[in-house]
């Protein structure tokens, strides 16, 4: 791949960039049912043998379908606001379907196997996949293939939150080592809480800075030009 070669917009080439990514999202979430297989008799004699049997994938694949649809929504919404892609923005969100080709892999693990290692295999996939979507749009925002540039602010608060969802799987780590791999997957729902969190915090610190900018002061048009012109006349008569 020509790494000079620039796609705006409006070229062919921009929107199959796009849908190529799309298409690879579409594919890893549509595996990640297979990772659900047990279909012999005894694990469907009954509900309780099917949650025995096939509950933990069905978890493992829950999960694994809100992280899935949650990247593909965030890569997205960002690829598309580009103004241009070039060769290294897309090898960039290429080694970010690296990562999401993999989780249906780490997910049927997850599922099958109540060890710590497959808790911690995944959770290092998830973060580094996170980590390399949100560097994507640092790089693409640096070298101005973004419509906009970041503010400061919304640099720093970026950051912030580009760090929450890896210390949270990476943290799982431990827990899975010595509590339990289950203890370690329910910590992960945090995240339904920190988010949202700290949403409203940006929101209302972006407010702040808002009402904190000065007022640009009204220009001076001819007229009142003309009229401050007069005004010591109009006194002295």
């Amino acid at each position: 791949m020509a790494q000079g070669k620039t796609f705006h917009r409006d070229d062919l080439e921009f929107a199959r960039a796009v849908t190529f990514f799309d298409a690879i999202f579409a594919f890893a979430v549509t595996l990640l049912i297979t990772t659900v297989d047990d279909f012999s008799p005894d694990a469907w004699s009954s509900l309780q043998a099917l949650k025995d049997t096939n509950g933990p994938s069905l978890l493992a694949f829950a999960i694994s379908f809100v992280v899935v649809v949650s990247f593909w929504r965030a890569n997205h919404r960002e690829v598309t606001r580009f103004m241009a892609l070039d060769g290294r923005t897309i090898l960039l969100n290429c080694a970010v379907m690296f990562g999401v080709v993999l989780i249906p892999f780490t997910t049927e693990a997850l599922g099958k196997l109540d060890l710590p290692l497959p808790v911690a295999v995944y959770a290092v996939v998830i973060s580094a996949t996170y980590l390399m979507q949100f560097f994507v749009v640092l790089d693409a925002d640096r070298r101005g293939l973004r419509g906009t540039r970041m503010s400061p602010r919304q640099l720093r608060w970026d950051v912030g939150n580009a760090v929450i969802l890896p210390l949270v799987f990476l943290g799982s780590i431990p827990v899975a080592y010595l509590v339990s791999p289950g203890w370690a997957q329910r910590s992960w729902i945090i995240l339904a809480v920190l988010y949202p969190a700290i949403g409203r915090q940006e929101a209302a610190s972006a407010r702040r800075a808002h009402a904190a900018e000065p007022v640009d002061p009204k220009p001076v048009t001819a007229d009142d030009h003309a009229a401050g012109e007069n005004a010591p006349e109009e006194n002295a008569g």
